[in-house]
């Protein structure tokens, strides 16, 4: 709608230079050569205007568009990021549990030390979103580390986080 409302006050603004060459310069058309090049050259210099405030706008529509596109695919990053984090925040404490109430060799050696390696990665990518999150927190929201370090304290926080984040 606002494309077809700018052309159509191009359209106007050039009609009505038109309309004022014509009736301060001319009383009709001409044979004459150099006017015709004249005129030319004057609704060339008009349209020029025209079009060159036409494009800066439609570049700036383009680009603030861009902008708005990039925070969303952000915004979406972050809340996948939050969630997984959220995730990985429970298999790592049900991992602890395991550990710390069942001997080593209840369900075997091999699988408690499989349960530790898990719990190691979990808690590396743990580490690793909430990196991440401070990143597109700080890119999207302008917020500080010692804030996102505030919302990562406990499993509360991250679901704090994950809602604020859903609500954008």
């Amino acid at each position: 709608m606002k494309t077809k409302n700018i052309l159509i006050a191009a359209i106007l603004v050039l009609s009505l230079f038109l309309f004022i060459y014509v009736v301060i310069f001319h009383q009709g058309l001409s044979s004459n050569h150099e006017e015709w090049g004249s005129f030319g050259s004057y609704i060339g210099g008009i349209g020029g205007i025209i079009l060159s405030c036409s494009i800066f706008y439609y570049t700036y529509l383009i680009d603030k568009e861009h902008k708005q596109t990039e925070k969303n695919t952000h915004i979406l990053k972050l809340i996948e990021v939050v969630g997984e984090s959220i995730s990985f925040l429970q298999r790592w404490k049900d991992l602890n549990f395991i550990l710390s109430n069942e001997g080593p060799f209840e369900k075997g050696v091999a699988v408690h030390e499989q349960m530790k390696k898990e719990r190691d990665i979990l808690q590396t990518r743990i580490w690793t979103n909430y990196k991440t999150t401070q990143v597109l927190a700080k890119f999207i929201y302008g917020m500080d580390i010692p804030n996102v370090d505030e919302l990562y304290k406990t499993e509360t926080h991250f679901i704090t986080v994950f809602n604020r984040i859903k609500k954008d």
